[in-house]
């Protein structure tokens, strides 16, 4: 049967067993507009006094926003948000989260690029896990940091969102780095926040540039779910909770197979669409297959983190035992057969002698966070 998925730019439409089971992201809320969501949100925050009064009371603000390996949401946020910075007569400045992305020209007009190497990164103390902290002079220099950002399923922090804009997002390497290795300690799952290492020292680290106040959205497929303000833990973990009805699915079952992509800019690159693997491997049975089909238009990415720091490191642990991995994307087979996958011509290929009734096709995986899953 024919399937539309994500695939990079476009949707595309591959062909699956008959009797497959298609699992779609849940039917989302009515959609909301952004500029009134967003004035709420500043209006009402969560843990917080009103944004406008938190300007009042600072000098200097810096607003960091997600790079381009994000959806965009940086547009209608600042849309409401600057005229408050203005009224306010504060000074401001716009920061381009990149973690540990290469920096690259990007972002709203007269932002500054992190880079995470960056000789001049001040250091600001350790956290209990050991994480070693810097950051921007700019970011330390600000009496507040407005955190723009998107709450959605993510493969080891639990929940995109919250503090994460501020660290890792303009944090230096090394300790971006130490806190990426506790992904592979118990607890830091997809969809899951308490108990979860990972969150816990991000949120630790984030702390120690000083006082933040985040902004994130809330997005289904059909459009805006709402907008969170407030505090970077009260806020965010009210984020989560409007987001779980609009993320989560409830499986029933194990497949012998399970069929994973995405939209951009997830399936850009083999380096983000390893993302789609834990989603899949909450449905997978012992032995079974996953097929990453993914674009990949921006590369397949450094294979040598792929493999160890991504897929060996990251993402194993959610997959059942002696399960395989075969990628179909718009990249050579020389180009492929580096990296953890097995490359494979098309979908159909990929899922051949899987009888219908034991795959499931997710198009949408990067919106979903399948429970039960193997944390439960």
């Amino acid at each position: 049967m024919q399937v539309t998925i994500g695939w990079g730019l476009s949707p595309r439409e591959v062909t699956v067993p008959d009797g497959a089971t298609v699992f779609a992201p849940p039917p989302p809320p009515p959609p909301v507009d952004w500029a009134p969501a967003v004035a709420g949100a500043l209006a009402r925050p969560v843990g917080s006094a009103p944004i406008a009064d938190r300007l009042r009371a600072a000098r200097q603000v810096v607003v960091v926003v997600p790079d381009d390996t994000r959806k965009a949401v940086a547009g209608p946020v600042l849309a409401a948000l600057i005229p408050l910075l203005e009224r306010a007569g504060v000074r401001w400045q716009i920061a381009v989260a990149t973690g540990k992305h290469p920096p690259r020209p990007q972002g709203p007009a007269g932002a500054w690029v992190h880079d995470a190497q960056a000789p001049d990164l001040v250091a600001v103390g350790r956290t209990a896990h050991g994480t070693d902290v810097r950051f921007p002079p700019a970011v330390l220099a600000a009496d507040l940091r407005i955190l723009v950002g998107e709450v959605r399923p993510h493969y080891f922090t639990g929940w995109a969102g919250g503090a994460k804009t501020l660290f890792p997002g303009v944090a230096g390497a090394e300790g971006i780095w130490h806190n990426h290795t506790l992904k592979a300690a118990p607890g830091a799952r997809l969809g899951q926040i308490e108990g979860n290492p990972c969150r816990a020292d991000l949120e630790a680290a984030a702390a120690l540039a000083g006082p933040s106040v985040i902004i994130n959205a809330v997005r289904s497929a059909a459009g805006l779910a709402g907008v969170v303000a407030g505090d970077p833990i009260l806020a965010h973990r009210a984020a989560v909770a409007l987001a779980r009805p609009v993320f989560e699915i409830h499986p029933d079952r194990r497949f012998d197979a399970v069929l994973v992509s995405d939209g951009h800019p997830v399936t850009a690159s083999l380096y983000q669409a390893c993302k789609l693997l834990p989603p899949a491997g909450a449905l997978l049975a012992p032995g079974g297959r996953v097929v990453i089909a993914a674009a990949l238009h921006a590369g397949v990415g450094p294979v040598s983190i792929i493999n160890d720091q991504i897929y060996r490191l990251g993402v194993v642990h959610a997959l059942p035992a002696d399960h395989q991995v075969r990628l179909v994307s718009g990249r050579s087979a020389a180009e492929v057969q580096p990296t953890f996958c097995t490359p494979a011509p098309d979908v159909a290929t990929a899922l051949a002698g899987v009888p219908g009734e034991r795959v499931a096709v997710l198009p949408w995986a990067g919106d979903l966070a399948p429970r039960p899953a193997p944390w439960a």
